[in-house]
């Protein structure tokens, strides 16, 4: 069967409307993570809130970024297949520009308790942007464009990862009411820019929503059972359990080198975005589920390496980029795969249940750091040793399951798998 007769999602693709997506998305990862930065920088030692939150202090903030996805997801993915994904998408930039009026306020302040209710409810409008957002790619790009589309999408929102966890603590430092206002200048940009997101041709839609939010993702994988998601999903997960670790652990790297500021953390950013631009255009008009056994082996050795070699800023920084480069790879034909398998009136989701039980793992390692770190301490190198031994584990995952793989990155899986009708 053709593209041409699998494709449902409305209007013919959109260069236009993809390119508005496009930099909707980056204004809302540059904000997540221009506060997520603040955040990291802010209660280590040194920062605004020193140890405020105690030696794990990055893990609480992390899992404060990933329980309102946690929560949501089981609804939010069933709304974005119900309702028009561009509507949602505005009106969750509309709700951004309100949120970060409120942080301005609570950045002036200087409330450590406000910004973070404040951050909680950004993560939140972030987990209704989510599904729609990635929802949203095969609808406005072919699938043959699937791997290239991914890899535009990782390079750009990794470069804005990269500027918002740099800037921001830089920011907090010297006037934390700026970072609040740059934040609200973004997200004006974003509502902007969501506007301009084609408009799809309405046409009928099941409603899938449901206030059971365990309940939606027990539907959700029982569609996906048997299929090609589930590895998919899990690989998905695995990767994100360990960057949720990395993220936590490099910022406690700038006391053994003596560093201030959130420059290591720009590091693996730079690695995923040419990582995901390499694997992008590599992947031509396919899907190369290849990559992600070879990226995962990549970060294994690269995380072990880091966790053995001596410490040395032009080392540190090498192995960082590396593992970013091995991520990027990993990450572009996976998140594509999510796309590419699910029909369209299951794809958002598809993409939030996966989103859920990836956010459940990012949460469950974070606060595991979090709590092991309160009592034994943030040791950087032994911390890298464990995130590559998780990597090794993931490695030999995704080879055992790389036919599986295979078979989901195949042009006969596109718009394979149906979702509950109710």
């Amino acid at each position: 069967m053709t593209y041409s007769e699998k494709y449902d999602g409305g209007s013919p693709p959109s260069k236009r409307g993809f390119i508005a997506l496009l930099a909707t998305m980056v204004c809302g990862a540059l904000n997540d993570n221009l506060l997520r930065g603040a955040l990291l920088m802010g209660v280590v030692s040194g920062g605004l809130w020193a140890d405020a939150l105690g030696a794990g202090g990055t893990g609480w903030v992390t899992t404060m970024l990933y329980l309102p996805f946690i929560l949501l997801l089981g609804f939010s993915g069933p709304l974005a297949d119900t309702y028009p994904k561009r509507t949602i998408i505005i009106v969750t930039r509309i709700v951004e520009v309100v949120l970060t009026l409120l942080l301005t306020w609570a950045l002036w302040h200087q409330s450590l308790i406000w910004v973070c209710v404040i951050f909680f409810l950004l993560a939140a409008q972030s987990a209704y942007f989510s599904p729609a957002k990635y929802g949203s790619v095969p609808e406005l790009v072919r699938e043959t464009n699937l791997s290239r589309a991914n890899g535009l999408l990782s390079l750009l929102t990794n470069l804005a990862i990269i500027v918002g966890v740099g800037v921001g603590g830089a920011l907090l430092q010297v006037a934390p009411a700026v970072l609040g206002m740059v934040m609200v200048g973004i997200s004006i940009v974003g509502l902007v820019t969501s506007l301009m997101i084609t408009r799809q041709p309405a046409r009928p839609r099941p409603n899938v929503v449901t206030k059971g939010t365990i309940k939606a993702h027990w539907q959700v994988l029982v569609c996906m059972r048997g299929t090609a998601l589930i590895p998919t999903t899990i690989a998905w997960c695995w990767f994100y359990a360990v960057g949720s670790l990395l993220l936590a652990i490099i910022p406690w790297f700038n006391e053994p080198l003596q560093l201030t500021g959130s420059g290591l953390l720009a590091a693996p950013g730079i690695g995923i975005g040419l990582g995901g631009l390499v694997a992008g255009l590599a992947s031509g008009d396919f899907i190369r589920s290849g990559l992600v056994p070879a990226g995962a082996i990549g970060m294994a050795i690269s995380l072990v390496l880091l966790g053995l070699l001596p410490l040395s800023l032009i080392t540190t920084i090498v192995l960082l980029v590396t593992t970013g480069v091995f991520a990027g790879c990993y990450l572009v034909p996976v998140l594509a795969m999510l796309q590419h398998i699910p029909e369209a009136d299951f794809r958002a989701r598809a993409v939030g249940t996966a989103n859920f039980m990836t956010y459940v793992a990012m949460s469950v390692s974070a606060i595991l750091f979090a709590v092991a770190a309160s009592f034994f301490g943030a040791h950087v190198t032994i911390w890298f040793l464990v995130c590559g031994g998780m990597m090794t584990i993931v490695a030999g995952w995704s080879w055992r399951h790389r036919k599986e793989l295979a078979m989901g990155a195949s042009s006969s899986s596109f718009s394979s798998v149906a979702g509950p009708s109710k």
